[in-house]
């Protein structure tokens, strides 16, 4: 399985939740054209303060979905339909909660002077 996914594939799943499109159907040139205008700029917000994508064509799959939501979110007044900030929030939150540094239980190894 792939750990990465491409920005062909976050316009793709970005158009079909923004308009219902069967997953097995291809968008039209256009509207991923149309879409992929929004992502370097939301790539750049999110590197502020939630989280930094180096390369579009190389998204960790654990980002791939909240990250799709905000690209359709972003993208839905195009479409003739409402950008939804609650969903913004959420997403946001879900991308900062996953790269948020885990855990590793070892023992921190300290100095005395």
């Amino acid at each position: 399985m792939a750990d990465y996914k491409t920005l062909i594939q976050l316009e793709t799943e970005a158009f079909c939740i923004l308009t219902g499109l069967d997953p097995s159907q291809s968008p039209a040139t256009e509207d991923l054209e149309t879409i992929e205008e929004y992502v370097e700029p939301l790539l750049s917000q999110l590197s502020i303060d939630v989280v930094t994508i180096p390369d579009s064509n190389e998204i960790p799959v654990e980002y791939f979905l909240p990250l799709a939501r905000l690209l359709a979110n972003v993208t839905a007044p195009r479409y003739g339909q409402a950008f939804n900030e609650d969903a913004r929030l959420r997403d946001e939150a879900m991308l900062r909660k996953l790269a948020a540094a885990r855990p590793t239980s070892e023992p921190l190894q300290s100095e005395y002077f």
